[in-house]
């Protein structure tokens, strides 16, 4: 695998594998094919490479080099010309790799009808070898299962092994494991077999881990003390961005409080955008520099987007509440910081408050995102208000 393939399916895993119904992408560059979605089917053959991500993959579509999957659950029952190389939960393999395979996840299986032409590598907290590896096989797994044939060497680090009946190991068998395991003669002789003999104890007696060197859990200062310089920071970036620009600041707030539902799918679409750019960068030797840019520009992207929606909300509540609608700065930096902090115990909220700060956040980049678009496109007429400028 090459330093191109590690980077982009670092990036296809990054942003693919999302909810279920999230949107697929199909792009295609140079014969490779880059698909990232929520649940995908792909049957269709491709020339060369294919990099793939999303919530739940079934690749039946046979790849002419190689194939880099990533996704919560991965069926690969297709053909290889290349290596293949998935991650996930649970990663099944029941197709023909025509170069080495590379597996990794909590269950991973080389299912009756795979064929590993090369090497084989399986990392799984449960590990099952059904098919025909052709070359060597690198097991390391806490639960690992031999039902299948190595045509080379096999070598297996784990906490327990078991061999089914039609296990065999055509080159030699070298057992890394924490205790004896009786390896039947139709597996291997006993002179291709050696033992590598591990200290079980850590394996899953949590119990007894050591916990000498673990540092002890910060203080309440300490926390306060962490919670009051990132309410710092934001208070300052907020009120710089107020003082710079408050026209621009009070015009996207009334965009955004005009129609908030409007404006949270298009930050939404808009991060999504702005995520998107970085595989593309990545997929060319021009942009490649620029990713690190693209990723800058996502974090300044939530950073801002999550100070506004808050500063939106709470502004609208304190106008609700007789504020008014051009508050002093120290008036607005106040509502600023009473958001932050409303917003931040919100995170102690399971799941409801991830969806909420989330939500924030699409409101603000939503309003950045129209207000932006506005901005560089000609007035034609009044727009009920909305875009009024402040009169500071």
């Amino acid at each position: 695998m090459t330093a191109r393939h590690a980077i982009v399916l670092s990036l296809a895993l990054l942003i693919g594998t999302g909810p279920v119904g999230a949107e697929r992408r199909d792009v295609e560059f140079g014969g490779d094919r880059l698909v990232t979605g929520g649940q995908l089917e792909e049957t269709t053959a491709a020339a060369r490479d294919v990099l793939i991500s999303g919530a739940r993959i079934v690749l039946r579509g046979d790849v002419g080099d190689d194939l880099l999957a990533a996704a919560f659950d991965v069926d690969v029952e297709a053909a290889t010309g290349g290596d293949l190389t998935a991650a996930g939960a649970r990663v099944r393999l029941d197709g023909r790799a025509g170069g080495d395979a590379t597996l990794t996840g909590f269950i991973v299986t080389l299912d009756d009808d795979a064929v590993v032409e090369g090497n084989a590598r399986l990392f799984a907290a449960t590990a099952t070898q059904r098919g025909v590896v052709e070359g060597s096989l690198l097991l390391v797994a806490g639960d690992a299962r031999l039902e299948g044939v190595v045509g080379g060497d096999l070598r297996v680090v784990a906490e327990t092994l078991t061999f089914g009946p039609d296990a065999r190991v055509e080159g030699r068998l070298t057992l890394a494991l924490p205790q004896d395991v009786v390896v039947p003669a139709d597996v291997a002789p006993a002179g291709r077999v050696s033992y590598e003999y591990v200290d079980g104890v850590g394996w899953r007696d949590y119990d007894e881990l050591a916990w000498e060197g673990v540092p002890d859990p910060p203080s309440a200062a300490a926390i306060g003390g962490g919670f009051l310089l990132g309410l710092a920071f934001l208070l300052i970036t907020g009120g710089t961005l107020l003082a710079l620009m408050p026209q621009r600041v009070a015009s996207m707030r009334r965009l955004a409080l005009a129609r908030p539902g409007i404006t949270v799918l298009i930050g939404a679409l808009g991060f999504a955008t702005l995520v998107g750019s970085i595989p593309v960068a990545a997929m060319t030797v021009v942009g490649l520099p620029l990713v690190p840019l693209a990723i800058l520009f996502v974090v300044l992207g939530w950073l801002l987007g999550y100070l506004l929606g808050a500063y939106v909300v709470a502004m609208g509540i304190a106008r609700a509440l007789g504020l008014g609608d051009l508050p002093s700065i120290p008036a607005r930096l106040g509502v600023l910081a009473g958001a932050i902090t409303v917003a931040a115990i919100l995170n102690f909220i399971p799941f409801l408050g991830w969806i909420l700060n989330v939500a924030l956040v699409f409101l603000g980049v939503g309003a950045m995102t129209e207000g932006g678009l506005r901005a560089v496109m000609a007035r034609v007429g009044p727009d009920n208000g909305i875009m009024q400028p402040d009169e500071e």
